[in-house]
């Protein structure tokens, strides 16, 4: 008895901190107001991209809605930041692992040195598309608060997750990847 009482209280504890969601078990980062800023994004269209720089791109800059149907990870991120670059060896053998079964990631890298971004990609031979934040709109508008931070789209172009926890990224992905449009 004891068990299952722990049991109801620690997933409602989980449910109503905004650390996992019921209908979709899937870890995110942040607690009270920040949560529910990102908990209001999520089941929509993501914000629009408002960046600049794309590299990995021929030249274009391409839409979110230009990956409707398949599952998208944006990642935010910064080369003045330790815990981002060292994702990066992890998040790439990861998008060449699924990128054939409809994978994509987008690297949204911060405002702050973004100067530096094209020569930590082309040194570290990153081939996702990439481009650079404008004045913080991007982050603002995902209510982007740490780095790196994870945001996954699903195959229907729905902002499916907002920060989710950095180590539910492949259970994610590969859940998402199963589901139909």
């Amino acid at each position: 008895m004891k068990s299952w009482w722990m049991s109801v209280v620690l997933a409602w504890a989980v449910v109503s901190t905004g650390v996992g969601r019921a209908e979709d078990n899937f870890q995110r980062e942040g607690t009270g107001e920040r949560r529910e800023a990102k908990n209001a994004i999520e089941g929509k269209a993501p914000p629009e991209l408002k960046v600049e720089k794309w590299l990995n791109t021929d030249g274009k800059a391409p839409s979110l809605d230009d990956f409707k149907g398949k599952v998208v990870v944006i990642d935010f991120w910064g080369v003045w930041c330790p815990p981002c670059r060292k994702a990066m060896p992890h998040l790439k053998e990861l998008y060449h692992r699924h990128r054939e079964q409809g994978l994509v990631v987008i690297g949204i890298h911060t405002t702050n040195d973004g100067e530096k971004a094209a020569d930590f990609v082309t040194q570290e031979k990153l081939d996702w598309p990439i481009a650079v934040d404008v004045k913080n709109q991007t982050t603002s508008a995902f209510r982007v608060d740490s780095y790196p931070d994870y945001y996954l789209i699903d195959r229907s172009g729905k902002l499916r997750v907002a920060d989710l926890s950095n180590g539910d990224l492949d259970k994610a992905v590969e859940i998402l990847l199963k589901e139909s449009p």
